[in-house]
């Protein structure tokens, strides 16, 4: 009995061993093989992956279910460079009841303080060379046929983690600081994984947002919130293909995409914009472009639905120069090469890589601006205030400046529903000239416009380099009101336009000019086209089909303004006459005297008294009177009369006006007048009567008496004008 009794003890204390000793061992395995694998590990490395690996510590503890590699650090191939690092790699979980119940769950999954250091040249990586590890001979199709691992991962994080990004498609190396990733659970039970991401960059901006992928919907959605991107990193991009010398300014940028990858016509796309302070020079640090600031907001962009939110713009300030050379200050820095793709003298484009980021943009905004005009769209509001932009032009002799302030735009909501879409701005034109527009758009089709334009108060005289050289005469002194009422429908202008001109006036002729302008009379011009308060009033149609290539409006607008110049240095005494009530155009034109006439008699001085009144509506218009009669058949006519004159009444010293009618009375063909001629002049019978009148008088004494006689007529007519 006692032999039987004692058996069972020693079975126990047998069991009671060994069970000590399998737990010495697993204890001894779990805190040697660790080590031994680490040292497993970094011995074997380089022959594996040709880097170099070394690992602080391994922790594989079935007893806590606690996994992680601490301290491991992967260098590039035959390179001390740091590679891949992390502090810790860790996670939790019970793997004897993965093995016996065929579910793996596991939490507290952390990857700490990683570091990568990613290497681009071309469309290689550093890593390609892990990627392609192994046989590249394809193996046997993996078994589908077998029962997905069922598991679950929860708690996962990403801290502290750091990227360093180097590539021949960056002018300089991207980095990554303070990256975070969370996500709260994986599982092969559910297709949706969802992740907050967050990461910085050393200048102080900001990313924050959230990923969700979904493999059973085929959807992937972004939320990212962008916070102070600071667009002088950009300089290197934008001088790919413009010769910047300063981009300054901060980005503030909000955006929300929801797309099927398998269908990516179901794009949902929402973001909003706030740009502070941007500044952009050229190399010589001369200003091109400041907006203090610019907010922009889409709300929803649904397959070809469109819903614009409010877009507000204040205090921007541009400048724009011709040169000397006939560039402008954009157009110059611009890097342009000829397009390789074109035949022969192709067109010029931008020398830019398609990757730079400036071209991605451009294109994707050019696409979304057709998208949008051939899409049903709506609108929320547009505000433009602040604006200023000034304009230079070095390519005449003189230059000029021209200031462009208080520049507004507003426009309210509106939609591709409505029938019209209405905009109004406004703007102030070197500090005097007020501009006003209003227009409606058809919001179906915005080609089709109606456009009421009102210029106030606008001071030409600072337009005078323009005028000076273009038309050859200074700009003295004019304020021009100016009107139009366009209408554009389905490519037909239809545009009215009316000129007010005050007080204008231009200086004499230049002789520096542009040699290719005609030079036309404009201060005869000025002074014609004037009414009797000295204003100038001018209407300019132009009307015309815009789809025609061949149609242009300014040079319809040139040849309008050509003609009337050229009608009023050709043709005066037509506008001239207007000006005063019941004028006859010939009298105007025309004193008519009777042949020896000197005193003016009524009919004179009735065209003289219109004409005084003309010159007192005009008093900037200068008249000579100017002999137009036909100087040899009067001084003809007068030796005719001098010679009747001595016949009818020889010795008188002085004849009466009875004397000079009896005079004009007698037939040039008298009998008697012939009959003395011919005594006093003899065999002189065969020529014509008034040659013998000037052989009679003596040529030189006939012409000195009908000079006399028309100096008379023109005292005798200044007087009447003036006494008028």
């Amino acid at each position: 009995m006692e032999q039987v009794l004692r058996k069972p003890r020693r079975i126990k204390r047998g069991l009671l061993v060994a069970a000590i000793v399998l737990v010495t061992a697993l204890a001894g395995a779990a805190f040697l093989f660790p080590y031994l694998l680490k040292r497993y590990i970094e011995r074997n490395s380089v022959a594996w992956i040709d880097r170099q690996v070394r690992i602080g510590s391994i922790l594989l503890n079935p007893f806590t279910g606690t996994y992680a590699v601490h301290g491991l650090v992967c260098h590039e191939p035959r390179d001390t460079t740091v590679f891949v690092r992390f502090s810790k790699l860790g996670v939790k979980g019970d793997v004897l009841h993965g093995l016996r119940s065929g579910h793996w769950h596991f939490h507290d999954a952390e990857l700490r303080d990683p570091y990568f250091r990613i290497v681009q040249r071309g469309d290689r990586f550093n890593f390609n060379d892990l990627l392609e590890l192994g046989d590249d001979t394809p193996g046997p199709a993996p078994d589908t046929s077998a029962t997905d691992v069922a598991f679950a991962v929860e708690g996962i994080a990403l801290t502290g983690g750091r990227i360093d990004y180097i590539s021949d498609v960056l002018h300089e190396p991207l980095q990554v600081i303070d990256l975070e990733a969370h996500c709260t659970r994986i599982t092969s039970g559910d297709a949706r994984m969802d992740f907050t991401v967050g990461l910085g960059l050393p200048e102080g901006t900001r990313l924050d947002g959230a990923f969700m992928i979904d493999t059973d919907q085929e959807l992937y959605a972004v939320h990212a919130r962008l916070r102070d991107l600071l667009l002088a990193g950009s300089l290197p991009y934008l001088r790919d293909f413009f010769d910047a010398g300063v981009l300054a300014g901060a980005l503030d940028l909000d955006l929300n995409v929801q797309q099927s990858y398998a269908d990516t016509t179901g794009l949902a796309l929402s973001a909003r914009l706030d740009l502070r302070g941007l500044d952009l020079r050229d190399p010589d640090m001369a200003p091109l472009l400041a907006v203090q600031h610019l907010h922009a907001r889409l709300d929803t962009l649904v397959g070809d639905r469109f819903e614009l939110g409010r877009i507000d713009i204040r205090g921007a300030d541009a400048r724009f120069a011709l040169l000397p050379d006939s560039t402008d200050n954009w157009t110059r820095l611009l890097k342009l090469v000829p397009d390789s793709s074109a035949a022969g003298d192709g067109e010029m484009v931008l020398d830019a890589s398609e990757s730079n980021y400036f071209v991605l943009l451009a294109d994707y905004v050019r696409h979304l601006g057709q998208a949008f005009t051939a899409s049903e769209y709506a609108a929320d509001s547009l505000a433009f205030s602040g604006g200023r932009i000034l304009f230079e032009d070095h390519s005449i002799p003189r230059g000029l400046k021209y200031e462009i302030t208080e520049l507004g735009l507003h426009a309210n909501r509106f939609t591709t529903g409505q029938d019209r879409a209405p905009i109004t701005a406004s703007a102030t034109l070197q500090q005097v000239g007020r501009l006003r527009i209003n227009a409606d758009f058809d919001p179906r089709d915005l080609r089709n416009v109606a456009l009421r334009v009102q210029l106030d108060s606008l001071l030409l005289p600072p337009l005078d380099p323009y005028v000076r050289w273009y038309a050859a005469h200074p700009m003295q002194e004019g304020v021009l009101a100016f009107s139009s009422a366009t209408d554009i429908l389905n490519g037909r202008i239809d545009s009215q336009n009316r000129l007010h001109v005050d007080r204008l006036r231009f200086g004499r002729k230049v002789d520096e000019h542009a040699p290719d302008m005609p030079v036309l009379p404009l201060r005869l011009a000025a002074g014609m086209l004037k009414d009797a308060k000295g204003v100038v009033e001018l209407e300019v149609p132009v009307q015309g089909d815009l789809n025609d290539p061949q149609f242009r409006v300014w040079p319809i607008v040139w040849q309008v303004l050509k003609n009337l110049v050229v009608k009023a240095a050709s043709a005066p005494v037509n506008l001239l006459a207007r000006l005063v009530e019941g004028a006859d155009e010939r009298d105007l034109e025309l004193v008519r005297y009777a042949p020896l006439q000197v005193q003016p008699q009524r009919e004179q001085r009735r065209a003289l008294e219109q004409l005084a009144k003309l010159l007192a509506a005009k008093p900037d218009l200068r008249v000579d009177l100017v002999p137009v009669a036909d100087s040899i058949a009067e001084a003809g006519d007068l030796a005719l009369f001098t010679a009747q004159g001595r016949f009818l009444f020889a010795g008188q010293a002085e004849l009466s006006a009875a004397y000079s009618s009896r005079i004009h009375a007698l037939a040039e063909q008298d009998s008697t007048f012939l009959g003395w001629l011919d005594q006093q002049l003899p065999c002189s019978a065969h020529r014509p009567v008034r040659e013998r009148a000037i052989a009679l008088v003596g040529h030189d004494a006939h012409l000195s008496a009908w000079r006399a006689l028309e100096r008379s007529r023109l005292q005798q007519a200044m007087a009447a004008l003036q006494a008028a």
